[in-house]
């Protein structure tokens, strides 16, 4: 059990100090989240979207699903991709390991009715 804990922990405080550190791509990122943000949301507040519990975002069904929303999502999720490997090269993890503990993580801060998979693949709305 320490073992885990002391895993998650250092896990983390290497997400923090990505953050904190970060280089210029990494700026690059950063904005360009902050620029899919205000669609995201609005994909997930109609429930079209939803966060899988790898720490990235799926279609829920054929709702939404369109060429430009597609491209919205997988650009999103292909910098999380970049985000999860270079954080699991810093803690020598694996960016799958990074992504199901940034799930967790999705998973406490997100809005009541927005979709989340829990570990064992189910799925479900977030109650409040």
């Amino acid at each position: 059990m320490k073992g885990k804990l002391r895993a998650t922990a250092a896990l983390l405080a290497g997400m923090v100090m990505l953050a904190v550190l970060a280089p210029a791509e990494s700026a690059e990122l950063k904005a360009r989240f902050l620029e899919r943000k205000p669609m995201l949301d609005k994909m997930k507040d109609l429930g079209w979207i939803g966060e899988n519990n790898l720490g990235f975002l799926v279609f829920r069904g054929e709702a939404g699903n369109s060429e430009e929303n597609a491209h919205v999502v997988q650009a999103e999720n292909d910098d999380r991709g970049t985000v999860y490997a270079e954080i699991a090269v810093k803690l020598d993890t694996s960016a799958e390991e990074v992504g199901k503990r940034r799930a967790v993580q999705i998973a406490k801060l997100a809005a009541a009715g927005h979709w989340l998979q829990d570990a064992e693949g189910g799925w479900y709305q977030k109650k409040t």
